[in-house]
């Protein structure tokens, strides 16, 4: 226990100087919104007292979160204060750790968007274990939340905020102007490869297929098909030729099929994550947490309309093909009011999928609960898709799920490593076979370190 701690605390160290090469000057105006600055906050407005919450600049002025926020203020008599901090959703993790590992409570909450993110803080004791404040309270976490509630040695460190699974949002428009029928029900990854070709228009600067740089779009189908990234005894799995077909086939998209952006084209040109917004790609493989983009119309106005049908699948068709990804809100360990932050964690858990296109982490919910989720999203689209389309794409297809990450033994330095490796593969620098070895015995490696 006492190696593990050593060890621990050497990590936080080590993301501590990460964070402070990388963010040195940038935040010391969010730095204002201190526990007492929101307290006195809190009371002007005639709420009892306020949590604090890390967000990046995105989320802060995405309209369907702040609606959840206004929501929970007032129903629940709690403020909330936002600790925006600038950068992607990933950047702002390197300023979350560096609070995170000098014990700074000042912020009560943390949104995380992947179980990876979610065991790199429990494995660093960053994180609040739960169990406790869901006694006192008699709160039946696991009647609402099924096999989604995620448990880490009995315990549990979050609640789950949505269950998004993997679609294809489409350009209409797009398709239209190529004259190509709209994808509707099963199809496979070779039916999709010729349908983004028929988009794809280089006299028109537009791409069939958008597809960004997260770790998952490198192994996706591998997972499609059930392959685990751990052998029996521990080890990584990544030698599979299963790992090795997935790299290929998405680096072939960009560099063969040329049907989207390459990785040399995405990285030089700084591509956004939310680049499909742009119209100029005629289908996105993205979680459905994306729908959110189609919601918001006042930072992502369109002259075009959208669709949805369920994700692609290997040409044999076994394994559980829909990849899905849970989302969870926690609690700093050193939070200063725990109980208050513990009532926004339970509503955002619960009432998320009601302002937001992510799908609800709940089995407690009815099919009229269902039918009502996809009515309003139709609703705030203007019929763009009909509640057949979104239950189709995302609900009832038949495809069941298997987890989009690789979760278990240094899960997070895995995610890094297969990124680290994979780009000398996309951009010509090393071989397929070098590279699906070089990740197999640097993630056993890692395996083996955090181990001992």
């Amino acid at each position: 226990m006492k190696k593990r701690g050593r060890v621990t605390a050497l990590l936080l160290s080590a993301l501590m100087l990460t964070g402070l090469l990388a963010g040195c000057g940038s935040n010391n105006s969010n730095e204002a919104g201190s526990s007492e600055q929101a307290s006195n906050k809190a009371a002007e407005s005639g709420v009892s007292k306020s949590v604090r919450i890390y967000v990046d600049g995105n989320r802060a002025k995405d309209s369907n979160f702040l609606n959840v926020v206004e929501a929970f203020k007032k129903d629940k008599g709690i403020g909330v204060e936002l600790n925006v901090i600038p950068g992607d959703a990933v950047e702002i993790f390197k300023k979350i750790d560096i609070d995170l590992g000098a014990q700074d409570g000042s912020t009560d909450l943390l949104l995380l968007s992947t179980p990876i993110q979610l065991d790199k803080y429990v494995r660093s004791g960053a994180l609040l274990p739960l169990n406790d404040l869901i006694e006192e309270d008699k709160y039946d976490a696991k009647a609402i939340y099924g096999d989604y509630l995620q448990e880490s040695d009995g315990k549990i460190y979050s609640l789950p905020a949505g269950a998004g699974k993997w679609a294809v949002y489409y350009n209409k428009k797009i398709f239209d102007d190529a004259n190509v029928p709209y994808p509707s029900g099963s199809w496979t990854w070779d039916q999709y490869v010729e349908t983004a070709k028929k988009l794809t228009d280089s006299s028109k600067k537009i791409y069939g297929s958008y597809m960004l740089d997260y770790d998952a779009y490198m192994y996706f189908t591998a997972r499609q098909k059930d392959v685990s990234g751990y052998k029996e005894d521990g080890t990584s799995n990544f030698d599979d030729p299963a790992f090795k077909e997935a790299l290929q086939f998405f680096g072939d998209l960009g560099n063969v099929h040329k049907v989207q952006p390459s990785w040399m084209e995405f990285k030089t040109k700084k591509l956004a994550w939310d680049g499909f917004m742009s119209g100029k790609y005629g289908m996105h493989v993205i979680g459905t947490w994306y729908t959110n983009m189609f919601l918001d119309k006042e930072n992502y106005p369109r002259d075009w309309q959208f669709g949805i049908t369920e994700l692609p699948t290997p040409a044999d068709g076994k394994g559980n093909n829909n990849l899905t990804v849970i989302n969870g809100v926690a609690i700093n360990a050193y939070s200063k009011q725990p109980k208050e932050a513990f009532e926004f964690a339970k509503y955002f858990a619960e009432n998320n999928y009601k302002y937001t296109g992510d799908l609800p982490a709940r089995i407690d919910l009815t099919d009229e609960d269902i039918n009502e989720m996809f009515q309003k999203i139709v609703d705030r689209i203007d019929g763009e898709v009909t509640i057949e389309d979104l239950n189709k794409a995302m609900y009832q297809n038949d495809l069941g799920f298997s987890d989009e990450k690789i979760v278990g033994p240094a899960a997070a330095e895995y995610s890094n490593i297969i990124l680290q490796e994979s780009e000398l593969y996309l951009i010509g620098q090393k071989s397929l076979d070098d590279t699906v070895k070089t990740i197999k015995e640097r993630v056993d490696q890692a395996i083996k370190a955090e181990q001992q």
